[in-house]
Formats: C-alpha cells, structure tokens, sequence
C-alpha cells in the first residue's frame, strides 16, 4: 500500500459527462515522484503525438504529490496542471500553491485527467467520491475571484477550495493561467487557455479524508526541525517580507531583470523593494496548507489613482511588472497585477511581453500611431 498517497487516479470526460477510477499503479508513483511526475507520465499516457493544444483531444492533467496535504512545511501545498502547453507547443507544467492541492489529497485523489470538451461552460463540484458536473452558464465572464464567491455560494460552503479561469482562459489567450483560491495562479504555459477551450470554468474541491504516512512519529520529528529552521535567523527576511525581499538581493547581484532584460541592475530598486512594499502596501500575510513561512503578502493601494487595488505580490510578478518594464512606483505595479489576476492572465508573462514592445517602441520597431497613440517608453 502506498502511503502519502490517496491512491487513486480520476478522469472525467468533459464531452459525455461520464466519470471513473482508477487505482494508483504503485510502480509509476515511485518511478515519477511528485504531482509534475506523475502529471507528466499521465499526460503522455492519455494524449497524442502532435495534438492541437486547445483541441478536445489534448488531456488536462492536474496532479499532487506524496507530500500535498501532509503536515509538510512548504511541500505540502502545492499542486500542478500539466498539458501541451499552447504557448510553447512542448510539455507545459503550470504550479500553484495554497490550499486547493491538499483539499483534494483530502478528497480521496492523487489526479484528475480531463478530457474531451463540453458542449457548454461546466465546473467540477468534487465532493469526496461525489462528483458532479455542473452548469456554469451564469459563471462564464466572471473573474476567478467572483467565480470563488458563485461557487462558495451557491454549494453553501465557505471552505470550499476552487480553482478557476478568467476572461482570459475563456478567450483562450496563449498565457491565461488558473487561479486558485483567488489571488494564487498556476502561471507558465498558457494552461488556462487549454482549460477555457474544454469549457471548464473552475474545479471546486471538498475533502474530508485523512492522509496516512509511513513512519507517523519520524515524519512529525521531521517537520518538527523544519519548522526549526524555519523560525531561524537564516529565513528571518524571507519570513518577513516574503519571496520580494528578492528584489534588492538581486539587484545587489546585478541580476533583477530590467528594461526587457538589457540590464541587470535596477537603479530604483529601493523604490519597489520588499521593505517599501511590506512598510506601505501589505494588508495581509497568508500561510500555506501547514507552513508556517507565510511568505504570501497581499498589498493593498491605499491612496491615489488606484486606491483600493489590491494584490498577491511576490518577486515574480514585482520584477516582471516593475524594473523588467523600467516601472519604478510600487501602486502601478499592484494595479497591474491586480488587473491579471481579474483577467486571469499570468502576470509574468504579462510583464516580459510588455517590456518586450517597449524595447521595440525604444527602438523604432514600433511607433505610437500603431499602438494608438501610446507612448511605450519603458517606465
């Protein structure tokens, strides 16, 4: 018997509606370790060579590992969406974290393989060995936080997990993401635009089965020390400004990616700095599904022209919004940030593209009559 796992594989064909088990195969778990292995190895397994990434025929894969919805510190939380990503044409792997992973270990599952498409917009309502697929007619439109409020709503359940896509995964934009829990996305690869072309609005998750380990009393002194070191001096910044205490680390380094990537140092770095955005913006510190870094901080415009913009900010979204796109006032960067997540658009790759038609604008290859009259300088 494996342990750490749920144990069981779920497929859903989104074009009949029909749902079924299948048990884990105890070898492919400890041949592809981790939800992105076992991802991985499920998606070959029910795809194709060469398949459109947007057609019926190209699977959904959403995966955890043996760890997700353990006492794990930082490795008990994640979960991973694999398919042929529509962005790149290869193997796309999208990772987000939160709570919605170890929900749906809870839930009796280690994956969900979805196929096919459905002839109209549908959620998954995932309850235990219950599944359900139903109409999301009156959720198509909405941004994945409204869609959380529908769905939590409408089941009658605040504690609900849901994943979702916006305006963006229903467009089938290239670098749509999924969203989770309202502010976390799946990002890289453009997966919410594979999620959109099913007509999958959103994924909704409820368990309440417990998750067995091995060595019970080894695994409890193991997180113990993690968590140890967590409370350590080595963490302490991390602990306390999240992944953007980054920024002015690696601009020290001369590696925070600036101006499209033609410079590595950022000159007004200090402006966006973790210690500017934990001082003036954050509202909220969030932990994961049992970690107690609590590294996710969400910052909150309080005055100005975006006043009440409100984020999930992290180092990638900050380099790729800010000095990545010469933009050095931190209410901009939460502005656009927010505006993604509302989209459902990776934020990431929202900025590298930005920066890349301001380097263009900068040098002559595009002008402001064909963007509208916009001025595109960086910055």
């Amino acid at each position: 018997m494996l342990l750490g796992y749920a144990g069981t594989i779920l497929y859903i064909d989104l074009t009949t509606g029909k749902t079924r088990t299948e048990k884990l195969n105890e070898e492919t778990a400890k041949k592809y370790v981790g939800g992105l292995g076992l991802g991985t190895k499920l998606w070959l397994s029910n795809s194709k060579a060469r398949v459109d990434p947007l057609s019926p025929e190209n699977p959904l894969v959403l995966a955890i590992g043996p760890v997700s919805g353990t006492m794990f510190p930082t490795g008990g939380n994640g979960h991973v969406f694999v398919s042929k990503s529509p962005a790149t044409g290869g193997v796309g792997a999208a990772v987000s974290h939160g709570t919605f992973g170890a929900e749906l270990k809870r839930a009796g599952y280690d994956a969900i393989v979805f196929t096919g498409k459905s002839e109209k917009p549908v959620y998954i309502w995932i309850d235990d060995e219950s599944i359900q697929l139903i109409d999301a007619a009156n959720l198509w439109g909405k941004s994945p936080g409204e869609t959380e409020d529908a769905i939590k709503s409408e089941l009658g359940d605040y504690y609900v997990r849901v994943a979702s896509i916006g305006l963006a995964g229903e467009k089938q934009s290239k670098i749509a993401c999924i969203i989770n829990e309202k502010t976390r996305a799946a990002g890289r690869g453009g997966l919410g635009a594979v999620m959109g072309s099913k007509n999958l609005k959103a994924i909704a998750v409820r368990g309440t089965h417990d998750i067995n380990v091995a060595k019970l009393e080894e695994f409890m002194d193991m997180v113990k020390e993690f968590h140890e070191r967590m409370k350590g001096p080595a963490a302490r910044k991390y602990r306390t400004l999240g992944s953007v205490e980054n920024i002015l680390i690696n601009n020290e380094l001369q590696c925070m990616p600036t101006n499209n990537y033609n410079n590595g140092y950022f000159q007004n770095a200090e402006k966006v700095s973790g210690e500017v955005l934990n001082e003036r913006y954050v509202a909220k510190i969030i932990g994961c599904n049992s970690c107690a870094m609590r590294c996710e901080h969400e910052a909150i415009v309080r005055e100005g022209p975006y006043k009440d913009a409100l984020a999930r900010m992290e180092y990638d979204n900050l380099w790729a919004l800010g000095p990545n796109c010469g933009v050095d006032r931190l209410d901009s960067i939460i502005k656009a940030a927010e505006r993604c997540t509302f989209y459902g658009l990776d934020a990431q790759s929202v900025g590298v593209a930005v920066s890349f038609l301001m380097d263009c604008f900068e040098n002559g290859l595009v002008s402001a009559e064909e963007l509208g009259g916009v001025d595109a300088h960086f910055g």
